[in-house]
């Protein structure tokens, strides 16, 4: 909501004006965009599998717990590296 004052032509307030949006749908999806990146996290962290991010520098950005058993760093170790 934002709101400020109406004045006539000698500065005088005669009232105010208000403008409100809803915001319910964009709530909604900012909900379902969290739940699905926390699947995807879930998802990494728990394959069966080694997986590991690159970034554009070439640092580690993701490293999952597959990774860390077979390769012997920790997440802690590998990342920015």
């Amino acid at each position: 909501l934002n709101a400020t004052t109406r004045r006539d032509a000698k500065g005088n307030i005669t009232g105010v004006v208000g403008v409100g949006q809803d915001i319910t749908e964009l709530n909604q999806v900012m909900a379902e965009s969290k739940r699905v990146a926390d699947d995807l996290t879930r998802l990494i962290e728990t394959a069966n599998a080694p997986i590991f991010g690159i970034d554009v520098q070439g640092n580690v950005s993701e490293w999952n717990a597959k990774a860390s058993s077979l390769l012997g760093y920790s997440k802690v170790e590998a990342m920015g590296k």
